[in-house]
């Protein structure tokens, strides 16, 4: 009876300073500095601001540094480009091109590169004003060459822009090797009008002279 007794009396001893020591804790808890929160708070008012501040930050918006802001990304749309008729795409390739004889192939917009693979060709330049005179880039070699010169064949030639510079085909026609824009214009031929009334003009003017004698 007795060995009962100490084990009654050590038990309730045990659970009166498990008791002390949990109304201790509470006491020295301070909700002041550590609040507890409960679950209806968390979902009815912290992830709702959650959520909105992920948004705000989606979108670009300052959301008073809570969270790093990724500026929002910008498209720049470059005007379309008006292509002259008969304008062929390379796209960034070399394009095996086959030109016929009498025909003249010229950048399209933009620069385009040729290499002469087989067949006569010249340069084609409009600028042939003394000290400003501007053709074909031979880069191969790092010189220019001007309007009437011959394209020497497996050199790379730049023509620079499409203004009116560009490469001739002679009879027999040639092959090209093209990387750009480019288009391919028959190359315009001296009119039988024209041809007569040089020849008239020449053969009237050698007749006056003739009578003036």
């Amino acid at each position: 009876m007795k060995r009962w007794a100490i084990w009654l009396a050590a038990l309730l001893l045990a659970a009166t300073l498990a008791l002390g020591a949990v109304v201790f804790a509470a006491q020295a808890y301070s909700s002041a500095d550590d609040p507890l929160i409960s679950l209806s708070y968390i979902n009815d008012v912290l992830l709702p601001q959650i959520v909105e501040l992920i948004q705000k930050n989606n979108r670009g918006e300052d959301i008073g540094g809570a969270v790093a802001t990724t500026p929002a990304e910008t498209t720049v749309t470059e005007p379309p480009v008006d292509y002259p008729d008969g304008t062929e795409h390379t796209d960034g390739y070399y394009a095996v091109v086959q030109v016929g004889a009498g025909e003249t192939l010229y950048a399209s917009v933009h620069a385009c590169e040729v290499i002469v693979r087989a067949g006569d060709t010249a340069v084609v330049s409009p600028f042939t004003v003394k000290y400003e005179e501007q053709g074909l880039s031979d880069t191969t070699e790092g010189k220019e060459l001007y309007n009437g010169e011959s394209v020497p064949k497996n050199h790379t030639i730049l023509i620079p822009r499409d203004d009116g510079r560009g490469i001739s085909v002679g009879e027999g026609g040639a092959w090209l090797m093209v990387r750009g824009d480019y288009r391919i214009v028959e190359t315009p031929a001296v009119s039988e009008a024209s041809e007569t009334s040089e020849t008239s003009e020449t053969s009237e003017t050698s007749e006056t002279s003739e009578a003036a004698e």
